[in-house]
Formats: structure tokens, sequence, C-alpha cells
């Protein structure tokens, strides 16, 4: 283990023992400090190979600790899933309200999940384990990520219509970026040259070019 990530894995088993007592946001610091820990330990072995002894080890505590958070290691895969669906919905709120145009909502909406992903997450690899889910947790996760997948696709046939991106398919187009976008967890390393929200504008820049009609591009 580097220093670094000894260090992230301290501020990891720090932000779990400083959580406030008791109430509701204890709760969910602790939470998602669990996730954090889980997305280090699933990054060296995989989802499978990985046991819950390593998850609290990650976070120096024992196994029935992480009982009065979890049930299974399945839930926490669950929970991994879902922690990154509600960054991706928030973003793309966000984007709403601050994009003047639908390609200027699609770089801010991708610039602003992989901000929260990387920020939150760092190295989570877990997140292409999306069929290790039980179906009526991969069915939950499946439905709100339609709703994201609607709106995106939405916003590139406006996009068409006002010219600002030239002719594609939506349906495709999404695929593509969002394929990128949720690529970079399994890669990202937190004590990398580039943070992570500089790796979030230069993705949302590649995006925005990708899909703009040549000469805009150039311009």
């Amino acid at each position: 283990m580097t220093d670094q990530d000894s260090s992230r894995r301290d501020q990891i088993a720090e932000a779990w023992r400083s959580a406030p007592e008791g109430g509701a946001e204890r709760h969910d610091i602790r939470r998602l400090s669990l996730i954090q820990a889980a997305g280090r330990a699933f990054g060296r072995k995989g989802f499978h190979r990985t046991t819950l002894d390593e998850i609290a080890s990650e976070l120096s505590v024992t196994k029935p600790m992480l009982y009065r958070y979890v049930r299974s290691k399945q839930e926490i895969l669950y929970e991994c899933h879902r922690v990154a669906v509600g960054m991706a919905e928030e973003a793309l709120a966000e984007a709403e309200r601050q994009g003047t145009s639908p390609l200027q909502k699609i770089g801010l909406f991708a610039e602003g999940y992989i901000a929260r992903t990387t920020t939150a997450l760092g190295t989570c690899v877990v997140l292409t384990e999306y069929y290790s889910m039980t179906p009526e947790d991969t069915d939950r996760i499946q439905r709100r990520r339609r709703k994201i997948d609607t709106r995106l696709r939405e916003l590139l046939r406006e996009a068409m219509e006002r010219d600002e991106i030239a002719p594609c398919d939506p349906k495709l187009a999404v695929f593509f970026f969002m394929g990128a976008i949720n690529g970079v967890n399994r890669w990202f390393s937190e004590g990398g040259a580039q943070d992570g929200h500089e790796i979030a504008r230069v993705f949302a820049r590649h995006i925005v070019a990708s899909l703009s009609p040549r000469d805009a591009t150039a311009g």
C-alpha cells in the first residue's frame, strides 16, 4: 500500500470514527464511509473475492459492527449503485438549473457527475459489477437510470433542433458518453496527477466536442 493509499484509508476510517453521535447524520456518514471502504477493497480483489472481514479491516472495525449498517455484501453493492445514481440525479438537476442550452446542460451534467463520484467514491470499480446485484436491486437502479437516460436523449434531440450538435442517434450517443463517464471510477486514482475535478472538466470538454459539429469544434 502506498503512502497515498494509506492516507486515504485513514481519512475514511476517521470519518467513520468521528461521525456525530446518534441520529440520521451518523448513520448516513457511516454508510458512506462503508461504501468508500468497500470500493477500495473491491478494487483490489473484485466483488466476489472480497469478504466482509476485509471491508471491516479497511475501517479498523469488526465485522459485527458492519451488520449495524448493512445486512450483507450484496447490500453494500446495491448501496454503491444507489449512491452513484443519486449523484447522477443531482448532477442532472444542477445542470438543468445552471445550463442555458441543451449542449451546455450535457457538459455540466458530465462534469458534475464525474466530480461527485470521484470525490465521494474514489476508485470504485464495483460500479461495473452491475449485474452482480439481486434482480430486485437491479430493477430499482435501472428504473432510476432510465429516467436519466431518457432526459439525456431529450437534451440531445433539443441540441440537434438548435443546430448545436451534429445529427446523431441519441440512444447511441448517450451510450457512448455514459460508457466513458461510468468507466472513470475503474481507473481513477485519488493520488494521481489530476484530481477528480480536473478529470471531470476534461471529460466534459471531450464529450461536448465529440457531439458538436466540426466547424463549431474548430471555432
